[in-house]
């Protein structure tokens, strides 16, 4: 625009990398060039500084020329720098009042990167342009478009349809521990004096708040605590002489559909497993972990989505946090922690699933029939010596 209008202006860019990404991008590059003059100059800035040799106010650029292997000063009228793009002030604020998780830079984080890039975890919210990410304008006007057109769907039915498995509440078994309102990210649950509130619009179904609950207050149809456990024994009473006898829990959105993959496209694999569907490894309580082994299960599998595709945003890692304790109520039990095993299986990764199966198996059959008390806990004088050596390391 500038040497449209002032043609005599002498322009210098001076970059450290560049790339011309997008439509018409390499050519806009190429005419700015070719056509206006435009010197790209790869460099390395050290300063911008006020000129001592000049009577007006020109700056003085201080930097060293990649290219041609030597330092050099620039010196002009105008200095125009190229930031980062931080999320608007405010943006914090916002997402602590609509509940949308932010990633590290701050920006509202989507609830899929590429499938669902304006719709936010909390239903009925979408975002679009640069309080997502940093993006240029036609990208933003795409986005826009795709939140307008999503909003326009949601108020032209009339109501709203509610997925089925979502939390339900039983008043008579809380006792307003706050547990719950704790693990949920989606505001969905709110306690305010001695009444809890449940949103249910609001609520996405992952199970976490019903696995924390001690009282089984909170529960999802089709995966109470109780039904799960039915499952769990019905899996586990159909052939209990087959050994390692491995159950398996597997995510609705992810390593459920990757075994039907396995399935489907015939991929071999060990027999030794049982599966038990939940629709996120993050309702998966502790408990049915120990009554898997109660009930003759050798090894316990939990197979969910990879962190960053989880469907319900943090399913997986909260999953993986109560995975630890776990790990550690096995070692109090005498129980090897090995026998337990959590892993991340995408809906494509069928060959992925079946090689995890034959080698957990693998694993369970090294480790043996569980025995009393198979796994010792050092004893106080033995930590005490660990801790000792580790301390003389530092």
């Amino acid at each position: 625009l500038i040497k449209k209008e002032h043609p005599e202006t002498k322009i210098n860019i001076f970059y450290t990398d560049i790339r011309a990404t997008g439509k018409n991008c390499e050519e806009f590059y190429n005419r700015a060039r070719e056509s206006f003059g435009i010197r790209f100059i790869k460099s390395n800035i050290s300063a911008v500084i006020k000129s001592d040799l000049s009577q007006e106010d020109e700056l003085l650029i201080r930097g060293e020329d990649i290219i041609e292997d030597k330092l050099f000063e620039n010196e002009t009228d105008l200095v125009v720098l190229a930031v980062g793009i931080e999320p608007a002030l405010g943006t914090d604020k916002l997402s602590q009042i609509l509940n949308i998780s932010q990633d590290n830079y701050g920006f509202l984080l989507e609830k899929h990167l590429k499938i669902k890039p304006s719709e936010t975890a909390v239903n009925g919210i979408f975002i679009a342009g640069a309080i997502q990410a940093p993006k240029d304008i036609p990208s933003s006007i795409a986005q826009a478009e795709s939140a307008a057109a999503k909003s326009i769907a949601l108020l032209s039915k009339g109501q709203v349809e509610l997925d089925p498995h979502i939390v339900y509440f039983d008043a008579e078994k809380c006792d307003l521990c706050r547990l719950c309102e704790n693990i949920c990210q989606f505001n969905a649950i709110k306690i305010e004096g001695k009444n809890l509130t449940l949103t249910q619009a609001n609520c996405s179904g992952c199970g976490a708040c019903a696995a924390m609950c001690p009282n089984d207050a909170l529960f999802i149809p089709g995966f109470r605590q109780d039904q799960l456990n039915t499952q769990i024994h019905t899996v586990l009473g159909e052939n209990k002489k087959e050994y390692p006898l491995i159950i398996a829990f597997l995510c609705n959105w992810c390593s459920y559909v990757g075994a039907d993959l396995a399935g489907t496209s015939k991929i071999t694999y060990s027999s030794n497993i049982r599966v038990v569907h939940v629709m996120c490894t993050a309702m998966l309580d502790p408990a049915l972990v120990f009554e898997s082994f109660f009930q003759g299960a050798d090894g316990v599998l939990i197979a969910g989505c990879y962190e960053q595709d989880c469907h319900y945003d943090t399913g997986f890692i909260k999953a993986k946090t109560r995975y630890e304790s776990v790990r550690e109520m096995l070692a109090e039990s005498g129980i090897n922690e090995n026998r337990v095993k959590i892993i991340s299986v995408s809906a494509g990764e069928g060959e992925k699933y079946a090689k995890v199966i034959n080698e957990f198996k693998n694993e369970i059959e090294d480790l043996g029939p569980i025995k009393p008390n198979e796994y010792i806990k050092p004893s106080i004088e033995e930590r005490k010596e660990k801790e000792k050596a580790k301390l003389d390391e530092i």
